[in-house]
């Protein structure tokens, strides 16, 4: 419903991954996790449309609009855990599963303003990140810089408005004086993750066994459709439980990245994925009670290095577990 499970983890859960194929001597750290559409409703990014939501079945009697209403100085602490694991294959030689480590990642959030029309003004930060648990087979170097990118997230704040339906109106996080291009860029792209967060809500008045559906599309670093599916299952005392399922894919096309190696060429051949989960929630937070969920994808991309004719054909099997708790 307001904070999406998947669109969480797919935008926030993940800061890159990285590949290394030997012999071929090509490395890069390429986002196959999709990251999730811009909710802009008052000015959209250029790089995403603005979500359509239709609304499948109203449910039963009794039915009311959802509409969010946080209270003045409501503040919350939420912490997301991810688990991922990978399977990659290039040209036909595959690697072991990658078991990457649990990423645990807490930030708060605080309501500072209600607008008469219901905008919800509020601030973001990351208090907390790192890797926890058994590293599985994760290269040293591999294990170094994801905790190194989870933890340059710590400390990160920002203003943020939405309207009291999820769609994202404005904010940003705020670059530290000093910043070089790569922690600008990744600002730029947290603040991108916080609009994704919140899943726009129906218009129309619902009761249980309500379903409806958000279409909508995003470019960063490649083309992708999403439409997901959401039922509420139980509505009572103010608090909702829903479920969700996703669906995305991707038509072939170059994918951009600035973490790619100078003249490296990726193209994506295809890319699907599917997921489903539940949370449990109350309107008057910005941030669900409780939220569970897992996500599966499949991928496929050549990838060519500066100066070699050599292309290589690299196929991809992800499967995501994450759990959202707020308190």
């Amino acid at each position: 419903m307001k904070k999406t499970l998947f669109l969480a983890s797919l935008c926030l859960a993940t800061p890159g991954w990285a590949i290394e194929l030997s012999p071929a001597s090509l490395s890069a750290e390429t986002p196959l996790v999709v990251q999730q559409p811009d909710r802009g409703l008052s000015a959209p990014a250029a790089n995403s449309k603005t979500p359509q939501v239709k609304l499948l079945n109203p449910g039963v009697e009794p039915r009311q609009q959802l509409r969010l209403k946080p209270a003045i100085d409501v503040k919350e602490t939420t912490v997301m855990t991810v688990k991922m694991d990978m399977e990659i294959s290039a040209s036909g030689r595959s690697s072991p599963v990658a078991k990457s480590p649990v990423s645990v990642m807490t930030f708060e959030t605080k309501v500072t303003k209600i607008d008469p029309n219901g905008d919800i003004h509020y601030e973001f930060a990351y208090t907390n990140a790192d890797i926890t648990g058994d590293t599985g087979n994760t290269p040293p170097a591999a294990r170094d810089a994801m905790r190194s990118t989870l933890k340059s997230m710590v400390g990160m704040k920002g203003s943020f408005i939405m309207d009291n339906r999820g769609f994202h109106k404005g904010g940003n996080f705020i670059v530290p004086q000093g910043a070089d291009n790569n922690l600008k860029q990744m600002v730029g792209q947290m603040s991108k993750s916080i609009e994704q967060l919140t899943s726009p809500l129906p218009a129309e008045a619902v009761g249980k066994g309500a379903k409806w559906r958000v279409s909508s599309s995003s470019n960063f670093g490649m083309n992708v459709n999403d439409i997901s599916t959401y039922e509420l299952a139980s509505w009572q005392d103010g608090v909702a439980s829903l479920n969700v399922s996703i669906e995305q894919q991707a038509n072939p096309q170059n994918i951009t990245s600035p973490q790619l190696p100078p003249g490296t060429t990726l193209t994506l051949k295809s890319f699907a994925s599917q997921g489903r989960g539940s949370t449990t929630m109350r309107l008057d937070r910005l941030m669900p009670f409780r939220s569970t969920g897992s996500v599966s994808s499949n991928s496929e991309m050549s990838a060519k290095n500066a100066g070699s004719s050599e292309e290589l054909t690299i196929t991809t099997k992800m499967v995501m577990e994450m759990t959202f708790e707020s308190k």
